[in-house]
């Protein structure tokens, strides 16, 4: 029993296979970054607000030494390696309409295996974080 070429329907499953995964996989790790990029703004906006609460609040972080150490342990504890040089920090502004406040700037390196596949990803993260002095 001879079977003609385009009869022949074996391995059609694998070719599908080999077309879609890449797409699927593409996709699947797609998400996975796009959410780690998101928890990485998330912290690092709680960081830096964090920060800027400590400068208008407690006598520990009245220097930019004290605020860089401050956002770096802090950052550290969730999860995120800081550059203490990438942390500023302005005594009195006015930050989102409210006038005398404290404002923490963060940078953070976004690094992502998939960055040379999705041009959209950011390579740099930044976050401000604002409390108004009460004193």
């Amino acid at each position: 029993m001879s079977r003609r070429f385009g009869d022949d329907s074996r391995g059609a499953t694998a070719i599908e296979f080999a077309l879609l995964a890449p797409i699927f996989l593409m996709m699947l790790f797609g998400i996975i970054e796009v959410g780690r990029l998101l928890w990485v703004k998330q912290a690092l906006s709680e960081t830096a607000y964090s920060a800027a609460r400590c400068a208008a609040l407690a006598s520990s972080c009245k220097t930019q030494g004290d605020i860089q150490s401050f956002a770096t342990a802090h950052g550290l504890r969730r999860g995120l390696r800081l550059n203490a040089a990438l942390v500023s920090y302005i005594s009195s502004t006015t930050c989102d309409g409210n006038a005398g406040a404290v404002q923490v700037t963060i940078g953070y390196a976004f690094a992502s295996p998939l960055s040379g596949f999705i041009p959209a990803l950011p390579s740099s993260v930044q976050a401000h974080g604002c409390f108004p002095k009460l004193s």
